[in-house]
């Protein structure tokens, strides 16, 4: 984690996100009403889905927080995963309705002028909004949560539908009132392009793709050296994801004449070479298999082959 500060503003994360969407249901809502603007109720009605989404990440944060037991001995991490694509399946209701409103106000040639006062309602809720989504994408990001980030990107598209809100209004004002659910059209595209691609990377994770950023052939090269005089051959490196943490999976074959403290200092540089790699919280498992590395000298003894007499 970059600073200590951090882990107080990612606790704060989801009662921040329940006051500010509380906040804007009832501003956007009031809002709306009184100016005559669907653009601004509808906004509304996405806040409720934010709400909605803010309570998924809070129930999934504290699953994926559970200790590790005998029936679940990798944790319950994945279920970040999960959540995440949960909150992506909630935007691409809203972008649905979005666009299907938009095109069915568009199709039906529908002229209404809302009042000024709405479109303030709309700015106030993009500053709100892109204030929120900083907070939660910061956070998300030095807690490694994929929960938490989506529900960030998912503050962000009520960003872009308040814009759309905005220049809906001042259009319609200025005598194009096509230009409310055109913005809003367009809008949901934006939101259903992006619930494609998080959603495509959440399914591959709870596929156990190795994590972005992670290069095996570059780390089994890295790894592949004389520790304490020993010689390594790292044969397989395995990455995954288990929500906040990731797992690695090393085996290496090693000389059979070595002790056993000799393996656990080779398991230790290992453990200690990975994790100079990464911020996150590493799980490290690591398989030694022998290979024969002995022969018998003039005198008898058993030396390693790499010894001399």
């Amino acid at each position: 984690m970059k600073y200590r500060a951090c882990q107080k503003c990612i606790n704060s994360v989801g009662k921040v996100n329940i006051l500010g969407n509380v906040l804007m249901i009832a501003l956007k809502g009031y809002l709306g009403v009184v100016g005559g603007s669907k653009g601004l109720i509808a906004d509304a009605i996405h806040s409720c889905a934010d709400l909605l989404a803010t309570i998924v990440m809070i129930i999934g944060l504290k699953i994926s927080g559970r200790e590790t037991n005998q029936r679940y001995p990798y944790g319950y991490g994945k279920a970040e995963h999960i959540v995440a694509i949960v909150i992506y399946i909630f935007l691409f209701i809203i972008a649905g309705y979005i666009i299907y409103e938009g095109v069915g106000a568009i199709l039906e040639n529908r002229k209404v002028i809302p009042c000024a006062v709405a479109a303030w309602g709309a700015v106030l809720s993009i500053l709100i909004n892109e204030l929120m989504f900083r907070m939660t994408h910061c956070a998300g990001i030095q807690a490694n949560s994929p929960a938490m980030i989506a529900k960030a990107w998912e503050t962000r598209t009520d960003v872009y539908s308040s814009i759309a809100v905005v220049i809906g209004i001042v259009g319609a004002r200025l005598g194009f009132p096509f230009m409310d659910p055109l913005a809003a059209v367009v809008v949901g595209l934006l939101i259903f392009k992006t619930c494609v691609e998080m959603t495509r990377e959440a399914v591959l994770s709870l596929m156990d793709r190795v994590p972005e950023g992670i290069d095996i052939n570059i780390l089994q090269k890295r790894m592949t050296e004389r520790v304490k005089d020993i010689t390594l051959d790292i044969t397989e490196v395995k990455a995954r994801d288990l929500g906040p943490d990731l797992e690695y999976f090393v085996r290496a074959m090693v000389p059979d004449c070595i002790s056993v403290a000799e393996a656990e200092t080779v398991k230790e540089e290992i453990r200690k070479n990975i994790a100079s790699l990464e911020e996150r919280k590493t799980i490290v498992v690591i398989q030694l298999i022998p290979y024969e590395n002995l022969r018998v000298d003039k005198t008898g003894f058993r030396r390693r082959a790499d010894e001399t007499a």
